[in-house]
């Protein structure tokens, strides 16, 4: 049999895997929730629905937001779950090298984040289309990007599974890492005034950024004027570099843990 087979077969099964377990079904049920509240709340507090239909669109991505997230607890116990119950035993050796094992988990989490992620645009342009009879251009844009960034945060939570004792260990210090550290970094760099394209919460900026930025949402929320008032300047990521930081952070984050299993000793 070769590779490549061995590869489908692994992909496969690990896909039936996600199917099977809750956290699937969790997560899409998360991220409806999410949306909804978007298409309540935003009306009830706001006295109606923006005019741009832009601006709303920007405000429903928070479904496909929670979906990418979602790519965490799929990807936290590939690798150090294995490790951890022990199972690696009867995976790390047969035939199929760790490499294809790796890439088989690897493509069968990235699917069910492509799921989840459809399915967060599906409930986005239904919505669109039943409140302004219109879908902007640029959520083809923002789609694409949030499939980029999802493949890249598995990667990512590759890398940490790849090197942790535990599977829940794998998905703390992912969540850590990409919502709070790479946060308060950029934050940090942008009240400096330097660069901070490259840092992984930015690249998941990008996914809005397509339909105005930061400016068509401080701009539907408080008077143009005022938002001269920031002690730093108000800046939306640039599309091009956000997209060459996340295929960078998904190279080396998958490269990098498939150097490490290979070489990971089973005890």
């Amino acid at each position: 049999m070769s590779e490549l087979k061995r590869l489908a077969i692994v992909t496969g099964y690990e896909f039936l895997k996600h199917v099977r377990r809750k956290r699937l079904y969790v997560i899409l049920l998360l991220v409806l929730i999410s949306e909804a509240a978007v298409l309540v709340g935003f009306p009830a507090l706001m006295n109606g629905f923006p005019d741009d239909a832009k601006l709303m669109a920007t405000m429903l991505s928070v479904g496909p937001s929670m979906a990418v997230i979602g790519a965490i607890f799929f990807s936290g116990d590939a690798i150090a779950g294995e490790f951890e119950s022990k199972s690696g035993f009867m995976l790390f050796t047969n035939p199929v090298k760790r490499t294809t094992l790796v890439l088989g988990k690897y493509i069968a989490s990235c699917i069910a984040v492509t799921i989840l992620i459809i399915f967060g645009y599906l409930v986005l342009c239904i919505s669109l289309y039943a409140i302004y009879q219109t879908i902007p251009l640029e959520t083809a844009q923002s789609f694409g990007l949030s499939l980029l960034y999802g493949a890249t945060i598995v990667a990512f939570t590759f890398l940490f599974s790849s090197i942790s004792k535990g599977a829940m260990g794998a998905t703390v210090i992912t969540l850590v890492v990409v919502m709070v550290i790479s946060g308060i970094i950029e934050s940090v760099l942008m009240l400096a005034g330097k660069p901070y394209w490259f840092l992984i919460s930015t690249a998941g900026d990008s996914i809005t950024a397509v339909y105005g930025g930061i400016e068509l949402i401080m701009a539907g929320f408080m008077p143009l004027e005022e938002m001269h008032n920031f002690p730093f300047e108000l800046e939306s990521p640039d599309i091009g570099r956000s997209v060459l930081a996340m295929v960078i952070h998904l190279t080396i984050g998958l490269v990098t843990s498939l150097i490490i299993t290979n070489r990971r000793q089973l005890s």
